[in-house]
């Protein structure tokens, strides 16, 4: 592991590469996501990840030193990904008024949630067995998101209400987690236990709009 490199880890090349190797190296990135979210990194083979991403396994090792590079690649660019979501909608801050502020926010947070499931997988995974890679993410990615949306539940508790106690963020927060991920997290299960798709503009939508219920409850009462 890398600790001390939060950027995207940059790729293994040889000499100057031209427009198709990018592309290779990003295909190749997104491939290994899927393949780290569902066999963990052990179980992810260069082998798999080659086949998923349509390439042949020495162009991986090409792009990407080791396993353990193309690990950090692919979350930190997933990370980036998200990061930028996020970022794009913290100017309506102070442009909105606070429930088409929060019911926005909502939705946004749904529809990253539907777009970045390998990302948590690969989270809750890694967080559980502990080790190197658990302490990267810690720092990299979820201390700084945690800071994040504990700041933006305060602005939006403070716009709601100025004379508003502390928030209890370390409740709301792991809460709002849970609400805008676990669905997307358990897509098959839900499909099985009650037909319905969970990356269906419709599920989105009103999964959203349950997210904005629970956060304007939270906040119209702490």
């Amino acid at each position: 592991m890398h600790a001390n490199t939060p950027e995207t880890p940059t790729p293994r090349r040889r000499g100057r590469p031209v427009k198709s190797d990018i592309d290779a190296a990003v295909v190749i990135r997104q491939a290994a996501l899927k393949a780290f979210a569902r066999a963990g990194f052990q179980g992810a083979s260069i082998v798999e990840i080659a086949q998923l991403a349509g390439v042949a396994k020495p162009l991986v090792h090409y792009h990407y030193a080791s396993k353990d590079v193309l690990w950090e690649a692919a979350v930190s660019g997933a990370m980036a990904d998200l990061m930028a979501d996020m970022a794009s909608f913290q100017k309506d801050l102070s442009a909105l008024p606070i429930q088409d502020l929060l019911r926005k926010s909502a939705k946004q947070l749904v529809v990253f949630a539907s777009r970045h499931p390998a990302l948590v997988h690969i989270v809750v995974d890694e967080t559980a067995k502990g080790g190197a890679r658990a302490q990267w993410l810690q720092e990299h990615f979820l201390l700084p998101s945690y800071a994040m949306a504990k700041n933006l539940l305060n602005v939006v508790a403070m716009m709601q209400n100025p004379a508003i106690a502390p928030l209890p963020v370390e409740h709301i927060v792991p809460m709002v987690l849970g609400v805008m991920n676990f669905a997307f997290m358990e897509a098959q299960v839900i499909r099985k236990a009650y037909g319905v798709d969970v990356y269906s503009d419709v599920y989105i939508e009103r999964h959203g709009e349950l997210l904005f219920q629970l956060l304007s409850g939270l906040l119209s009462k702490t």
